[in-house]
């Protein structure tokens, strides 16, 4: 159970460590990173922010002002205005 729950905060300590960085590039500016994952990846970061739906193919996530996206492997061909926010 430990290392499970070390792999979760693993990644959103190291997308809090990117948002921290990117933000400080373009600090007046809107910032989205995109991520396509294949499946393994896309499950596994889905998993980190609560989300069982095993509909979605893609979501976001705020973290301190920087939009993370990430999408299923070929998921971008049904558009990227049906990305789902995912809140923390």
């Amino acid at each position: 159970m430990a290392e499970n729950q070390e792999s979760i905060y693993g990644l959103i300590e190291r997308l809090a460590i990117v948002s921290d960085a990117v933000g400080s590039l373009f600090p007046n500016g809107k910032t989205m990173l995109v991520f396509e994952l294949n499946k393994d990846d896309f499950e596994m970061s889905k998993s980190n922010f609560k989300n069982n739906d095993k509909t979605i193919t893609q979501f976001k996530v705020d973290i301190s002002g920087i939009e993370f996206i990430f999408l299923l492997d070929g998921s971008l061909i049904d558009g990227i205005n049906k990305i789902s926010e995912n809140p923390l």
